[in-house]
């Protein structure tokens, strides 16, 4: 029988780091999931590691590797692999509390059935090694929003965890043609747009942020893949209801940002913005982060330069 959760972990070059999310998938109080590892193409036996664990662990394993592809394709593939009725996606340098897919569970059930299909799933808190919680609390212990409004309106930052239905993320995969590094928020604004999350204030998982993860690397990683933050941005300008001004005003400022990155002609990009208005408003200040980011962008494409040599 499937089982009800499947966590799936996409992974690369973490073979120091993935015992430690083992470790904590064996200390579940829960029993009814299984575990796929999705390798990236590392080199640093990250395989072996993992093949010998499903020999041994009370869970079911699947581990497949791809060719180097992104964190999302892997998401997107490890979707594809899962079994579970819920996918609860863990990065391979965090790791879970003891109680936490059971907790998932029970506060999936805690919705009532009639109001199920309104909703993706389940988000708890995240904290760092020492036990602090990561950003900020949610502001009720229970609360019914979507991932949108729960940044945008409630203004609740900082890293999240929890678990989706799988069929929802097979619908609204993460996009594949727009480069190596893809903003995760871009899928879950446009699943925000139809559905709900229950936000659940405890915290289910710990987070160590590495120097080399894609965290450390996000700024970066923005600047080489322009088209993705460009269509993130363009779309999170469109999102409906209300926004506060900020907002509003930051969107359209990275959207006009980001498309003169790609290469667009100020003409075009204000024909194509999804608020003209706020585009014109915002596209002084948008010229002015291109103008800032050409040069970092120079010196990050000399740097892969020097690397290659």
């Amino acid at each position: 029988m499937s089982p009800r959760i499947s966590v799936v972990t996409p992974t690369y070059e973490r073979v120091a780091t993935l015992p430690r999310l083992y470790r904590s998938l064996l200390a579940q109080d829960f029993a009814d999931f299984d575990w796929v590892v999705l390798d990236d193409g590392s080199s640093d036996g990250t395989g072996e590691l993992v093949r010998g664990w499903a020999g041994e662990a009370p869970f079911a394993i699947d581990y497949r590797r791809q060719r180097n592809q992104g964190k999302h394709a892997a998401v997107n593939r490890g979707v594809e692999l899962a079994s579970g009725e819920f996918c609860a996606l863990m990065d391979s340098d965090d790791w879970y509390a003891p109680q936490a897919l059971r907790r998932m569970i029970e506060s999936w059930e805690s919705i009532p059935t009639a109001r199920r299909d309104r909703f993706v799933g389940v988000e708890g808190l995240c904290a760092d090694p020492d036990g602090e919680v990561i950003g900020s609390r949610f502001p009720a212990s229970v609360l019914d929003s979507d991932t949108f409004r729960i940044s945008v309106v409630h203004e609740v930052d900082g890293d999240k965890i929890g678990m989706q239905r799988r069929d929802v993320l097979l619908a609204n995969p993460f996009p594949e043609d727009l480069g190596w590094h893809v903003t995760p928020s871009l899928v879950w604004n446009r699943i925000a747009a139809r559905w709900c999350s229950r936000f659940v204030d405890e915290v289910w998982a710990y987070k160590e942020y590495l120097s080399q993860g894609l965290s450390g690397r996000d700024a970066e990683l923005r600047l080489r893949y322009p088209r993705a933050q460009l269509v993130y941005w363009r779309e999170f300008a469109a999102m409906p209801g209300s926004i506060r001004l900020l907002p509003r005003l930051r969107a359209n400022t990275n959207y006009v940002r980001y498309s003169l990155l790609t290469g667009e002609s100020p003409w075009r990009l204000l024909w194509r913005a999804p608020r003209r208005g706020w585009a014109l408003l915002a596209a002084p200040l948008g010229a002015l982060y291109y103008l800032r980011d050409r040069p970092r962008l120079a010196a990050v494409a000399e740097a892969e330069g020097d690397d290659r040599d």
